[in-house]
């Protein structure tokens, strides 16, 4: 019985034979499952994303036209002022006498208008005065 013992050690130990799977223990490491795990992540949540990011932007782009009031990657807030038709470039207008050349492709948003409160058609009320309350 002993000898049985020795011969299945010897057998699990033989170096000759190669791993049981035919790729080479590549998918019994536990490091695998991370793996797959992070290949699905990518695939699933970061790829789409960035491909939406990318079509808002270009939506931003189509519909980019002068005296747009716009937003850069920097912050820095102006007005369009030329879309050169040829390149990726347009001129903002961002004093009375400055202006500055960036590229489309830093044009983060377009700001629109907002409307005044009397525009917007909301009430316009000041709190009633409680005319019961003495000062003490």
């Amino acid at each position: 019985m002993l000898s049985t013992f020795i011969l299945f050690a010897q057998e699990a130990a033989d170096p000759a034979k190669g791993p049981p799977d035919g790729f080479g223990g590549l998918f019994s490491s536990p490091i695998m499952p991370i793996l797959i795990v992070m290949v699905l992540f990518f695939f699933l949540i970061i790829l789409p994303a960035q491909r939406r990011q990318r079509k808002e932007q270009e939506a931003v782009m189509a519909t980019l036209k002068k005296n747009d009031e716009v937003v850069t990657t920097a912050g820095i807030i102006g007005i369009v002022a030329h879309i050169k038709e040829s390149g990726d470039e347009v001129t903002l207008k961002i004093d009375d006498n400055a202006r500055i050349r960036v590229l489309k492709s830093t044009i983060v948003r377009i700001l629109k208008k907002e409307e005044s409160p009397k525009d917007s058609g909301a009430p316009t009320t000041t709190p009633a005065a409680n005319t019961n309350i003495k000062p003490v």
